[in-house]
């Protein structure tokens, strides 16, 4: 009987279960599992990132693209500190991920030894499964439930590793464990399925809302969509469910949406849930009935009072409905629907028409959608990069479009293009990203030149926090605490060993476009943008109105000015 390190035993593992990368920084305390990475580097590629924010961050977006558990490493203490953000990323957008975190050795835990930091503690709110290491035999078992878990509940998984530990020699003949893994979903419930068909038959102004659980369902959801003659709005993370460009599209809901949606949303007599845990109760009709659809059960009727709740997968409940419904071919509210999103795609395309300079950044979304290709990767970042991307961005069933949904979290769209061009390399991957988000995870673009990812980084560069800005004015506010000096990200790209490119004026926008798209190396389009841009709502609602009034007022009274307010036309058609 031979003997092999614990460590190697768990890649071994890591292997069976179809890991074939990790993202990370080595360090003393997690160096045994990195060596033992080492020695399979052919089977298991590790991306050394420049933080280890970007190494979660990247590993939620894999997961949230492919489904598969994204994993990421760290030494103990500051790694695993710099490791929370996008775990939180991966736990309030239910994706699975594992996380491998460094720890003192054994023998000195509790002795407030260099770097020690109780993460098991640290880590009890964001894990599903939080364990210790505690002798070499059981690594590799605790490992494989860890992903195990990781995948059933949609979460967090974290192993503490003690260094020295893992050093400890294991059988080599330990019992084959398994990683065959299917998630146990909810069987359907007849009773539920029928009495959703009847109220679906009898109602008139029925709209679908679809979510994130509605992205594994897109083809049963176009057909269902059609049978009924019901227009489709989707939530943020949901984008990309249906294609804008079919009839039923009525755009997001929301602040970041569109006025169709929410004056659909107003009119509706049944509200049709589909994989969504939507948040914002304000921007759903007002009493009416509605059936919700959901893989999980503490979902249904959690954010909205649920008539008929029906637990399951999505694209098997959408196709019975679809085989069950009456058809409908000729719906008048789906029309007024369609009339109304008519002349909405009509001002967005004269917002996108904008050859002005400042370059306008509805411009800027129809010059990067008119590079994009059919199976382009849209990795969008937050702040007003999401409004932009969300409203003016044309995306098709067969694109991807990610972002940090429920976390919302700044400097996710480099991480989230790099997991896209790793897993994908064939897909073109476009990150959507403000100057203020970049800042913070801008190191990593040497991340994407070193591996040889040719992404595409488009900077909508305003020199503020242009989001928060319009935050302060919406509350009554006066601007504060928003303005940043100047960065040529271009010069910054070309000292990465990227490509850059710094656009100022409208007419040098498309010819950088062409040329980003055709380059080889990883490029950040660096655009100055209007600073006067404001995103506003789809439709503003009275709050929001007088709260801008509010902000004319005090602007007038401190500042002595009046500031530069959205064009009238504009503020009207989403007011009326």
């Amino acid at each position: 009987m031979g003997k092999i390190k614990a460590s190697e035993a768990v890649v071994q593992l890591f292997e069976n279960w179809g890991i074939n990368h990790i993202y990370g920084i080595p360090g003393d305390s997690i160096n045994t599992m990195v060596e033992a990475l080492r020695k399979e580097e052919s089977k298991i590629k590790f991306y050394t990132v420049r933080h280890e924010e970007v190494a979660s961050l990247a590993a939620a977006a894999y997961s949230k693209l492919t489904g598969k558990i994204g994993v990421c490493l760290a030494i103990g203490g500051p790694g695993a500190i710099h490791l929370l953000n996008g775990m939180y990323d991966a736990k309030m957008d239910h994706v699975p991920m594992l996380v491998l975190v460094g720890h003192i050795p054994a023998r000195l835990t509790g002795t407030d030894y260099f770097q020690e930091v109780n993460t098991v503690e640290l880590f009890k709110d964001v894990a599903v499964y939080n364990k210790d290491i505690t002798s070499a035999e059981s690594f590799p078992a605790v490992v494989n439930q860890a992903i195990r878990t990781a995948y059933q509940k949609r979460g967090v998984a974290v192993l503490s590793i003690p260094d020295d530990i893992v050093l400890g020699e294991i059988s080599d003949n330990i019992p084959q464990l398994a990683t065959v893994f299917e998630k146990k979903t909810p069987g359907l419930v007849q009773s539920d399925l029928d009495d959703a068909v009847r109220l679906i038959n009898s109602a008139n102004n029925p709209v679908i809302l679809a979510g994130v659980g509605a992205k594994s369902a897109k083809k049963e959801l176009k057909a269902f969509a059609e049978r009924i003659s019901a227009p489709v709005a989707v939530t943020l993370p949901g984008k990309g469910s249906l294609s804008d460009d079919h009839p039923n599209f009525i755009g997001n809901i929301g602040k970041i949406g569109t006025k169709p949606a929410y004056e659909a949303m107003k009119s509706a007599d049944l509200l049709i849930m589909i994989g969504t845990d939507y948040p914002y109760a304000a921007y759903l009709p007002e009493g009416a009935k509605c059936v919700q659809i959901d893989i999980d059960p503490v979902k249904i009727g959690k954010r909205y009072s649920v008539t008929v709740g029906v637990v399951g997968d999505a694209a098997e409940a959408l196709s019975y409905l679809t085989d069950h419904t009456t058809p409908v071919a000729d719906r008048p509210f789906l029309k007024t629907c369609q009339n109304k999103m008519s002349t909405w795609w009509k001002w967005m395309s004269e917002d996108q028409d904008n050859k002005k300079t400042p370059i306008a950044p509805e411009a800027l979304m129809a010059g990067i959608e008119s590079i994009s290709e059919e199976d382009t990767i849209y990795s969008v970042d937050v702040g007003t990069s999401t409004v932009w991307s969300t409203r003016y961005l044309k995306v098709s069933e067969k694109q991807d479009f990610i972002v940090s949904a429920w976390l919302g979290t700044m400097g996710c769209g480099l991480p989230g293009a790099i997991a896209a061009k790793q897993a994908f390399p064939d897909r073109q991957a476009i990150a959507i990203t403000g100057d203020g988000a970049f800042a913070m995870v801008m190191q990593d673009f040497v991340t994407a030149v070193t591996y040889k990812m040719p992404i595409i980084v488009v900077v909508l560069n305003n020199k503020q926090l242009a989001f928060i800005k319009y935050e302060q004015q919406s509350a009554g506010q006066l601007k504060y605490a928003v303005d940043f000096g100047d960065i040529d990200y271009a010069k910054f790209a070309e000292a990465c060993g990227g490509v850059g490119y710094r656009v100022e004026k409208y007419e040098d926008l498309q010819p950088a476009l062409e040329k980003a798209k055709a380059s080889e190396v990883p490029v950040i389009l660096d655009v100055v943008v209007d600073v006067d841009a404001a995103p506003l709502p789809g439709k503003i609602v009275m709050d929001e109105a007088k709260g801008y009034a509010r902000f004319t007022a005090k602007s007038i009274a401190e500042n002595h000015k009046l500031e530069k307010m959205p064009p009238m036309k504009t503020v009207v058609r989403r007011f009326l």
